[in-house]
This record gives structure tokens, C-alpha cells and sequence, in this order.
């Protein structure tokens, strides 16, 4: 009875385990494509407005003026956290689909509207708002379906560098983000006593979330070739995510000498975590590379998310200020290099290897562009031409589907269904 009780119910869970699947293939393709339309658009109408093609006013010098909220709040949180955590995690942690779906899907929801406020309203604190919302909610799934499969988990099993990245960068969003809402809050209700906030507000802990969920993947990518301890990974990371929320949020809501103090202090703190994950991670990939194995274009990515971060570090040492937006670009290298490893090694599946170097090689030419100063609208030139090679590479990877097959040496073997004997 029981026997055939159970074989009468394995079509209805096999059918209910392939529509939460499905359902979240369309919730992080949705955020990646939100991550990527808010990075043309808000990069495209800087680069316009820049040239004096785009007017001052109207919808276009919103537009413009959108930019720095499009690339910190739409770019970083959707496609790092929203989009590989949802793509990914449950991958990573032997699960069959992420918990809390539906509220995975009115998160997407509620940073489209956000970004349409964003890009059309004059006053963008609603935006804000809604923004934060959806960044709550989303955190929030991520954290229910780790914790959920540590009860579930019968074996005491060690999270990868991914899984301790991604959870890491949701708490970072779930402690700051309602100190980021309350601050629009406070300007919203008592404009003539607090300034205007902003999305540089939340500008550090965007860096934050780059720096940890970026080098949650670039670990990753070592830990796919060899057998390496993820302790000292999980030390640096929540080390990193515990002081850059407390200085952070000190330096939020102190004032005069005290802000400046805790700012100080936590762009030290920030410094030496990350100088130490760049170092620890140098020495990974260097002997990965030295593998000669097939994992070499998501590798050209986390070399290239290690030296901008290694260069802002350099400028943070001699200038005082220069670790932020070196992470903001570092988002770059981390979604790119985290696509190519999520689709090829993660998922099994084969992309246009040298359209992807192709991609990777207009990209450092164009970050190499923006420390000269003639260069910089060549620069952003060649960020639009490496967007769009990105772009093609991703829907030729799609369009054929073929899966890969890695083998234990490290060589990718491609396996072409159509064609082949039985």
C-alpha cells in the first residue's frame, strides 16, 4: 500500500520540483536582466550627457542624473545577490529550488518599479524606499533557504566560499538596509533639518556586498580545481562583513568628530580584510593557473576583479580614498566572471570561450582607459562594445544549449547529443 501510494505521488512531486525550478530560472534570468538594463542605461546616458548629446532637462537629464542610483542600488544588490543567489545557491547547497518563491518574485517586482521611479521621478526617496523593500525581501529569501537547509542537512557539511558570499552579503543587506530607509525616512518627514539621502548614501555598503560576494566567486574558482580549506575564507569574509557594518553604521548615525572617527576606522579595517582576501586569493588562483586546467576564462575574471581591487587598495594607502570605487568597478569582473562560472562549470554548459576573452579583453581595456584622462570617453566606448559581446555570448550559450562535461584532469570535453551513436 504504501509502495504504491508513493509511486502514485512521484509524478505530482517530480511535476511540483520542476515548477519551483522553472520558477526560479525565471526570477534570476529577471534580475540579471534588470542588473544589465540599469547598467546600459544608466552608463549609456552618462556617456551621452558627457558628450552634450543628451538635454539638461526632461526625461534624458533624469536619466543622467539617475546614474549613480542606477549603478549602485540596481547593478550590485539584483545581480549578485538576487540573481546568482537564486540561480545558484540552490545548486550549491544540494537543494532542488530556493524557499519563499513567490516572495522571491514580488521582489523583482518591486525593484522594477523602484527602478521606473528612479529613471522618471525628479524626488527619488520613494524609489528609495521601494528599493529597500525589495532588497529586505530579498535577502530574506537567501537566508531562509541557507538556514533552512542547515536543520535539513543530516551531515555536517561546510558551506563552499559561494554559499558563505552570498550569506554574508544578505546580512550585510538585512543590518543596513533599514538604517538606509530610516535616513529617507528622517530627510522625507524633516526636510528642513536633515539633507537629502541619496543612493551615495549607501555607497559603502554596496563595496561591502561587491567585496564579499565577489570573493565568494573568485574562491569558488579555485575550489573547483583542488581540494583547499575554506576556514580561513570564512574568517576573512565575516571579519570583513561584521566591520565594515558596525564602522559604517557608526559613521551613519554619529555626527562631527565621532562620524569622521568611525569612517576613518572603518576604511582601515575595510583595507586590511581586503588586502588579505587578495592575498590569500593571488595565491589560489596562481597555482590554479598553473594547473593548466580549462577553467581559464572565469579565471581571466577573478585575476581581473583582484587587480582592481589590489589597485584601490594601493590608492586607498596613498590617497586616503580610492577603495570604494574600486569595488564599484570590481562589480564588473565579479558579475562577468560569476556568469561564466555559473553557466560552464556550474551548470554544465557550453558559452563561446572566445567571444568571452574577447569580452574580458574590451573590458580591461576600458578600465585601463578611465585612469587617463584623454582616454575616458574611449573608455566608456569600450564598455559599451564589451557590454554587447557579453550580451552575444550569453544568448549564443542559450540559443544552442549544449551541455559540457568536464573531466577530472580539468578538460572540458564537449558533448553534442545530435549526431552521436548510442
Amino acid at each position: 500500500m504504501i509502495s504504491a501510494h508513493s509511486q502514485l505521488n512521484a509524478p505530482l512531486v517530480t511535476e511540483h520540483k520542476t515548477v519551483h525550478q522553472r520558477q526560479d530560472s525565471a526570477a534570476g534570468t529577471a534580475y540579471l536582466l534588470l542588473a544589465a538594463t540599469a547598467a546600459l542605461v544608466g552608463g549609456g546616458a552618462s556617456v551621452l550627457a558627457g558628450l552634450g548629446m543628451l538635454p539638461a532637462s526632461g526625461v534624458w537629464g533624469r536619466l543622467a542624473q539617475a546614474h549613480p542610483a542606477l549603478m549602485l542600488l540596481y547593478v550590485v544588490v539584483p545581480a549578485l545577490v538576487g540573481g546568482f543567489g537564486t540561480l545558484w545557491l540552490p545548486r550549491a547547497l544540494g537543494r532542488e529550488h530556493m524557499l519563499l518563491g513567490r516572495l522571491n518574485l514580488a521582489s523583482i517586482a518591486i525593484f522594477v518599479v523602484a527602478a521606473v521611479l528612479t529613471c522618471t521621478l525628479a524626488d527619488a526617496r520613494l524609489a528609495n524606499m521601494l528599493w529597500s523593500l525589495g532588497a529586505l525581501t530579498s535577502a530574506m529569501v537567501l537566508l531562509t533557504t541557507i538556514f533552512d537547509s542547515c536543520a535539513d542537512s543530516r551531515e555536517q557539511t561546510t558551506f563552499s566560499p559561494f554559499v558563505w558570499g552570498e550569506m554574508l552579503s544578505a546580512i550585510v543587506l538585512l543590518l543596513t538596509v533599514p538604517v538606509f530607509a530610516a535616513a529617507t525616512v528622517r530627510s522625507w518627514l524633516w526636510s528642513a533639518y536633515n539633507p537629502v539621502v541619496g543612493a551615495e548614501y549607501f555607497a559603502a555598503p554596496v563595496g561591502l556586498i561587491v567585496l564579499l560576494a565577489g570573493f565568494g566567486i573568485v574562491f569558488e574558482m579555485a575550489t573547483r580545481i583542488g581540494q583547499v580549506k575554506t576556514a580561513p575564507v570564512a574568517y576573512i569574509m565575516a571579519a570583513t562583513a561584521a566591520s565594515g557594518v558596525v564602522a559604517w553604521a557608526k559613521s551613519s548615525l554619529a555626527h562631527g568628530a565621532d562620524s569622521q572617527t568611525a569612517q576613518m576606522v572603518g576604511n582601515v579595517l575595510l583595507g586590511v580584510c581586503s588586502l588579505s582576501a587578495v592575498c590569500l586569493a593571488g595565491l589560489w588562483l596562481a597555482g590554479t593557473w598553473k594547473a593548466r586546467v580549462a577553467l581559464r576564462t572565469p579565471l581571466l575574471w577573478g585575476m581581473g576583479f583582484l587587480a582592481v581591487v589590489a589597485g584601490g587598495w594601493v590608492v586607498q594607502l596613498v590617497q586616503g580614498a580610492g577603495l570604494h570605487p574600486a569595488l564599484q568597478l570590481g562589480a564588473l569582473y565579479a558579475v562577468c566572471g560569476g556568469f561564466y562560472l555559473w553557466r560552464g562549470e556550474a551548470c554544465g554548459f557550453w558559452y563561446p570561450q572566445k567571444l568571452a576573452r574577447l569580452h574580458f579583453v574590451l573590458t580591461a581595456a576600458a578600465t585601463l582607459c578611465l585612469f587617463v584622462p584623454a582616454m575616458q570617453v574611449m573608455g566608456c566606448a569600450l564598455f559599451g562594445v564589451a557590454a554587447l559581446a557579453f550580451v552575444l555570448a550569453a544568448f549564443i550559450s542559450f540559443q544552442r544549449d549544449i551541455p559540457v562535461h568536464s573531466t577530472r584532469n580539468g578538460a572540458a570535453v564537449l558533448q553534442t547529443v545530435r549526431g552521436t551513436s548510442a
